[in-house]
Protein backbone atom coordinates (compact mmCIF):
# COMPACT_ATOMS: atom_id res chain seq x y z
CA UNK A 1 0.00 0.00 0.00
CA UNK A 2 2.78 2.42 0.90
CA UNK A 3 4.60 1.68 -2.35
CA UNK A 4 1.47 2.23 -4.45
CA UNK A 5 0.84 5.59 -2.85
CA UNK A 6 4.41 6.75 -3.31
CA UNK A 7 4.35 5.66 -6.95
CA UNK A 8 1.18 7.69 -7.56
CA UNK A 9 2.67 10.70 -5.82
CA UNK A 10 5.82 10.38 -7.89
CA UNK A 11 3.73 10.26 -11.07
CA UNK A 12 2.03 13.48 -10.01
CA UNK A 13 5.44 14.99 -9.40
CA UNK A 14 6.69 14.04 -12.84
CA UNK A 15 3.55 15.41 -14.46
CA UNK A 16 4.10 18.73 -12.71
CA UNK A 17 7.81 18.65 -13.47
CA UNK A 18 7.09 18.42 -17.18
CA UNK A 19 5.28 21.77 -16.94
CA UNK A 20 8.13 23.50 -15.14
CA UNK A 21 10.00 26.24 -16.98
CA UNK A 22 13.34 25.18 -18.46
CA UNK A 23 14.84 28.63 -17.95
CA UNK A 24 17.71 27.74 -15.61
CA UNK A 25 18.67 31.37 -15.17
CA UNK A 26 15.30 32.59 -13.95
CA UNK A 27 14.77 33.64 -10.36
CA UNK A 28 12.85 31.02 -8.34
CA UNK A 29 9.24 32.06 -7.95
CA UNK A 30 6.62 30.99 -5.41
CA UNK A 31 4.91 27.74 -6.33
CA UNK A 32 1.68 27.96 -8.27
CA UNK A 33 -0.48 25.28 -9.83
CA UNK A 34 1.60 23.24 -12.28
CA UNK A 35 4.86 24.96 -11.27
CA UNK A 36 7.70 23.51 -9.24
CA UNK A 37 10.70 25.41 -7.97
CA UNK A 38 14.23 24.06 -8.02
CA UNK A 39 15.93 23.81 -4.64
CA UNK A 40 19.72 23.75 -5.09
CA UNK A 41 21.14 20.93 -2.97
CA UNK A 42 24.40 19.96 -4.67
CA UNK A 43 26.59 20.16 -1.56
CA UNK A 44 24.14 18.19 0.59
CA UNK A 45 23.86 15.49 -2.05
CA UNK A 46 27.59 15.26 -2.74
CA UNK A 47 28.49 14.96 0.93
CA UNK A 48 25.84 12.29 1.51
CA UNK A 49 27.01 10.22 -1.45
CA UNK A 50 30.66 10.50 -0.45
CA UNK A 51 29.93 9.40 3.11
CA UNK A 52 27.91 6.44 1.89
CA UNK A 53 30.76 5.44 -0.43
CA UNK A 54 33.28 5.71 2.40
CA UNK A 55 31.31 3.38 4.67
CA UNK A 56 30.71 0.99 1.76
CA UNK A 57 34.47 0.81 1.19
CA UNK A 58 34.98 0.13 4.90
CA UNK A 59 32.51 -2.78 4.64
CA UNK A 60 34.28 -4.19 1.58
CA UNK A 61 37.67 -3.95 3.30
CA UNK A 62 36.33 -5.63 6.43
CA UNK A 63 34.82 -8.41 4.32
CA UNK A 64 38.12 -8.95 2.50
CA UNK A 65 39.97 -9.21 5.80
CA UNK A 66 37.42 -11.71 7.08
CA UNK A 67 37.64 -13.81 3.91
CA UNK A 68 41.43 -13.88 4.17
CA UNK A 69 41.46 -14.58 7.90
CA UNK A 70 38.05 -15.75 9.18
CA UNK A 71 38.46 -15.33 12.92
CA UNK A 72 36.25 -13.95 15.68
CA UNK A 73 37.97 -10.56 15.72
CA UNK A 74 37.47 -10.00 12.00
CA UNK A 75 33.86 -11.20 12.23
CA UNK A 76 33.17 -8.62 14.93
CA UNK A 77 34.81 -5.94 12.79
CA UNK A 78 32.66 -6.98 9.84
CA UNK A 79 29.50 -6.66 11.92
CA UNK A 80 30.59 -3.23 13.09
CA UNK A 81 31.24 -2.20 9.49
CA UNK A 82 27.74 -3.30 8.47
CA UNK A 83 26.19 -1.36 11.35
CA UNK A 84 28.05 1.80 10.32
CA UNK A 85 27.10 1.34 6.67
CA UNK A 86 23.46 0.76 7.59
CA UNK A 87 23.42 3.92 9.73
CA UNK A 88 24.92 5.92 6.89
CA UNK A 89 22.22 4.63 4.55
CA UNK A 90 19.48 5.58 7.02
CA UNK A 91 21.02 9.03 7.42
CA UNK A 92 20.62 9.48 3.65
CA UNK A 93 17.14 7.99 3.42
CA UNK A 94 15.31 11.32 3.01
CA UNK A 95 17.59 12.28 0.14
CA UNK A 96 17.32 8.89 -1.57
CA UNK A 97 13.54 8.88 -1.21
CA UNK A 98 13.34 12.41 -2.64
CA UNK A 99 15.46 11.38 -5.60
CA UNK A 100 13.32 8.30 -6.15
CA UNK A 101 10.24 10.51 -6.27
CA UNK A 102 11.74 12.95 -8.75
CA UNK A 103 13.70 10.84 -11.22
CA UNK A 104 12.27 9.60 -14.50
CA UNK A 105 11.05 6.03 -14.14
CA UNK A 106 10.24 6.83 -10.53
CA UNK A 107 8.09 3.74 -9.95
CA UNK A 108 11.16 1.59 -10.59
CA UNK A 109 13.24 3.87 -8.34
CA UNK A 110 10.70 3.38 -5.56
CA UNK A 111 11.10 -0.38 -5.93
CA UNK A 112 14.88 -0.03 -5.72
CA UNK A 113 14.59 2.09 -2.58
CA UNK A 114 12.30 -0.50 -1.00
CA UNK A 115 14.74 -3.29 -1.89
CA UNK A 116 17.57 -1.47 -0.13
CA UNK A 117 15.87 -1.93 3.24
CA UNK A 118 13.00 -4.45 3.22
CA UNK A 119 11.39 -5.40 6.53
CA UNK A 120 9.61 -7.04 8.23
CA UNK A 121 10.87 -10.17 6.54
CA UNK A 122 10.84 -13.93 6.77
CA UNK A 123 14.37 -14.79 7.94
CA UNK A 124 13.90 -18.47 7.15
CA UNK A 125 13.28 -17.60 3.50
CA UNK A 126 16.90 -16.52 3.15
CA UNK A 127 18.99 -18.39 5.70
CA UNK A 128 18.86 -21.29 8.12
CA UNK A 129 17.19 -20.83 11.50
CA UNK A 130 18.11 -22.69 14.71
CA UNK A 131 14.84 -24.63 14.52
CA UNK A 132 15.17 -25.12 10.73
CA UNK A 133 18.90 -25.69 10.08
CA UNK A 134 18.49 -26.43 6.38
CA UNK A 135 15.99 -23.72 5.46
CA UNK A 136 16.57 -20.74 3.21
CA UNK A 137 17.96 -19.83 -0.18
CA UNK A 138 21.52 -20.00 1.08
CA UNK A 139 21.02 -23.65 2.03
CA UNK A 140 19.48 -24.55 -1.33
CA UNK A 141 22.17 -26.34 -3.37
CA UNK A 142 20.07 -26.06 -6.53
CA UNK A 143 20.05 -22.25 -6.46
CA UNK A 144 23.13 -20.70 -7.99
CA UNK A 145 24.05 -17.69 -5.91
CA UNK A 146 24.31 -14.73 -8.27
CA UNK A 147 23.12 -11.16 -7.98
CA UNK A 148 20.61 -11.80 -10.75
CA UNK A 149 19.11 -14.80 -8.95
CA UNK A 150 18.98 -12.92 -5.66
CA UNK A 151 17.10 -10.09 -7.39
CA UNK A 152 14.67 -12.62 -8.86
CA UNK A 153 14.09 -14.23 -5.48
CA UNK A 154 13.56 -10.92 -3.68
CA UNK A 155 9.83 -10.62 -2.98
CA UNK A 156 9.14 -13.50 -5.35
CA UNK A 157 5.68 -14.30 -3.95
CA UNK A 158 5.47 -12.02 -0.89
CA UNK A 159 7.07 -8.65 -0.01
CA UNK A 160 8.44 -10.22 3.18
CA UNK A 161 10.48 -12.71 1.16
CA UNK A 162 13.56 -10.53 1.26
CA UNK A 163 16.77 -11.82 -0.26
CA UNK A 164 18.48 -8.43 -0.54
CA UNK A 165 18.84 -5.21 1.41
CA UNK A 166 20.42 -4.11 4.65
CA UNK A 167 17.91 -5.97 6.82
CA UNK A 168 18.42 -9.22 4.93
CA UNK A 169 22.19 -8.82 5.09
CA UNK A 170 21.89 -8.25 8.83
CA UNK A 171 19.97 -11.51 9.24
CA UNK A 172 22.65 -13.51 7.44
CA UNK A 173 25.55 -11.87 9.27
CA UNK A 174 24.08 -11.51 12.76
CA UNK A 175 21.40 -14.18 12.97
CA UNK A 176 17.96 -13.84 14.53
CA UNK A 177 18.61 -14.50 18.22
CA UNK A 178 20.17 -12.42 20.98
CA UNK A 179 23.38 -14.40 20.54
CA UNK A 180 25.21 -13.51 17.30
CA UNK A 181 25.62 -16.21 14.69
CA UNK A 182 28.62 -18.40 15.48
CA UNK A 183 31.91 -18.11 13.61
CA UNK A 184 31.49 -21.70 12.40
CA UNK A 185 28.53 -20.57 10.29
CA UNK A 186 31.00 -18.76 8.02
CA UNK A 187 34.07 -21.02 8.00
CA UNK A 188 34.76 -23.86 5.62
CA UNK A 189 35.71 -24.11 1.97
CA UNK A 190 32.51 -25.84 0.88
CA UNK A 191 28.86 -26.19 1.73
CA UNK A 192 26.59 -23.71 3.46
CA UNK A 193 29.35 -21.66 5.19
CA UNK A 194 31.02 -21.01 1.84
CA UNK A 195 27.68 -20.06 0.28
CA UNK A 196 27.00 -17.76 3.22
CA UNK A 197 30.28 -15.92 2.63
CA UNK A 198 29.46 -15.71 -1.06
CA UNK A 199 26.09 -14.22 -0.18
CA UNK A 200 27.72 -11.51 1.95
CA UNK A 201 29.81 -10.46 -1.02
CA UNK A 202 26.95 -10.51 -3.54
CA UNK A 203 24.46 -8.75 -1.28
CA UNK A 204 26.96 -5.98 -0.55
CA UNK A 205 27.63 -5.52 -4.25
CA UNK A 206 23.90 -5.28 -4.95
CA UNK A 207 23.49 -2.64 -2.24
CA UNK A 208 26.12 -0.54 -4.00
CA UNK A 209 24.49 -1.08 -7.40
CA UNK A 210 21.05 -0.14 -6.10
CA UNK A 211 22.38 2.94 -4.35
CA UNK A 212 24.07 4.01 -7.57
CA UNK A 213 20.67 3.96 -9.28
CA UNK A 214 19.53 6.61 -6.80
CA UNK A 215 22.68 8.73 -6.85
CA UNK A 216 21.87 11.23 -9.60
CA UNK A 217 22.92 14.62 -8.23
CA UNK A 218 20.62 17.28 -9.64
CA UNK A 219 18.46 20.05 -8.16
CA UNK A 220 15.48 18.85 -6.17
CA UNK A 221 12.12 20.56 -5.86
CA UNK A 222 9.60 21.05 -3.10
CA UNK A 223 7.35 18.18 -4.17
CA UNK A 224 10.26 15.73 -4.36
CA UNK A 225 11.30 16.70 -0.83
CA UNK A 226 7.72 16.45 0.42
CA UNK A 227 7.33 13.04 -1.18
CA UNK A 228 10.68 11.95 0.27
CA UNK A 229 9.73 13.18 3.73
CA UNK A 230 6.44 11.28 3.60
CA UNK A 231 8.28 8.13 2.56
CA UNK A 232 10.79 8.59 5.40
CA UNK A 233 7.99 8.98 7.92
CA UNK A 234 6.24 5.91 6.50
CA UNK A 235 9.46 3.90 6.74
CA UNK A 236 9.87 4.87 10.40
CA UNK A 237 6.17 4.36 11.14
CA UNK A 238 6.30 0.82 9.78
CA UNK A 239 8.39 -0.37 12.71
CA UNK A 240 5.91 1.22 15.12
CA UNK A 241 3.05 -0.80 13.61
CA UNK A 242 2.17 -3.68 15.97
CA UNK A 243 0.93 -5.72 13.01
CA UNK A 244 4.44 -5.77 11.50
CA UNK A 245 5.41 -8.86 13.47
CA UNK A 246 2.04 -10.38 14.27
CA UNK A 247 2.24 -12.92 11.48
CA UNK A 248 4.19 -15.97 12.56
CA UNK A 249 7.70 -16.04 11.18
CA UNK A 250 7.99 -12.32 10.43
CA UNK A 251 10.93 -10.42 11.87
CA UNK A 252 12.28 -6.90 12.04
CA UNK A 253 16.01 -7.49 12.66
CA UNK A 254 17.41 -5.94 15.83
CA UNK A 255 19.88 -3.85 13.84
CA UNK A 256 17.06 -2.48 11.67
CA UNK A 257 15.12 -1.45 14.76
CA UNK A 258 18.15 0.18 16.37
CA UNK A 259 19.13 2.12 13.25
CA UNK A 260 15.74 3.29 12.00
CA UNK A 261 14.35 4.23 15.41
CA UNK A 262 16.57 7.30 15.70
CA UNK A 263 18.69 7.85 12.60
CA UNK A 264 15.82 8.61 10.19
CA UNK A 265 14.63 11.60 12.21
CA UNK A 266 18.15 12.69 13.15
CA UNK A 267 18.93 12.91 9.44
CA UNK A 268 15.90 15.11 8.74
CA UNK A 269 17.00 17.45 11.51
CA UNK A 270 20.55 17.50 10.12
CA UNK A 271 19.56 18.55 6.59
CA UNK A 272 21.61 21.26 4.92
CA UNK A 273 20.30 24.53 6.47
CA UNK A 274 20.34 26.21 3.06
CA UNK A 275 18.07 23.50 1.64
CA UNK A 276 15.67 23.81 4.58
CA UNK A 277 15.62 27.61 4.28
CA UNK A 278 14.78 27.54 0.57
CA UNK A 279 12.18 24.82 1.09
CA UNK A 280 10.59 26.90 3.85
CA UNK A 281 10.34 29.88 1.50
CA UNK A 282 8.33 27.74 -0.89
CA UNK A 283 6.36 25.71 1.68
CA UNK A 284 6.23 27.81 4.87
CA UNK A 285 6.32 25.91 8.13
CA UNK A 286 8.65 23.05 7.27
CA UNK A 287 11.65 24.66 8.98
CA UNK A 288 9.67 25.23 12.16
CA UNK A 289 8.29 21.70 12.20
CA UNK A 290 11.76 20.23 11.80
CA UNK A 291 13.03 22.42 14.64
CA UNK A 292 10.13 21.39 16.87
CA UNK A 293 10.82 17.73 16.12
CA UNK A 294 14.01 18.00 18.17
CA UNK A 295 11.79 18.03 21.27
CA UNK A 296 8.55 16.44 20.07
CA UNK A 297 9.68 13.77 17.64
CA UNK A 298 7.85 13.15 14.38
CA UNK A 299 4.56 14.75 15.50
CA UNK A 300 5.25 18.33 14.24
CA UNK A 301 6.46 17.05 10.87
CA UNK A 302 3.46 14.78 10.56
CA UNK A 303 1.17 17.72 11.35
CA UNK A 304 2.88 19.90 8.74
CA UNK A 305 2.52 17.23 6.08
CA UNK A 306 -1.25 17.28 6.54
CA UNK A 307 -1.28 20.97 5.55
CA UNK A 308 0.49 20.76 2.20
CA UNK A 309 -1.28 20.35 -1.11
CA UNK A 310 -0.57 16.74 -2.07
CA UNK A 311 -0.84 14.50 0.94
CA UNK A 312 -2.38 11.37 2.34
CA UNK A 313 -3.79 10.25 5.64
CA UNK A 314 -0.89 10.17 8.06
CA UNK A 315 -0.38 6.99 10.12
CA UNK A 316 -1.24 7.23 13.78
CA UNK A 317 1.70 8.13 16.02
Amino acid sequence: MRFLFMALLACLLLACDNNTSDDAGSTPQPVSDGTLTEIPAAQWQQQADERFTDTAKAWQQALTRFEQNPNAENLTALRDALAQWYRRFASQYLLLASRACQQDGSANRQAILARLDSWPLYPGYLDALPEWPESGLISDPYLELTRQNLRRQHGATDPAEASLGFAALSVVLNGTTESPKALAAFTGEEGIPARRRQYLKLAGEQLLADHQQLSLNRPLNELALQCGLMETLAHWQQQQDPTSEQEEGLLIPALSLAVNETVLLDAVQAMDPAVIARWDQINPGIAGSIKQSEEKGWAPIKAWLTTVSITRQMPDA
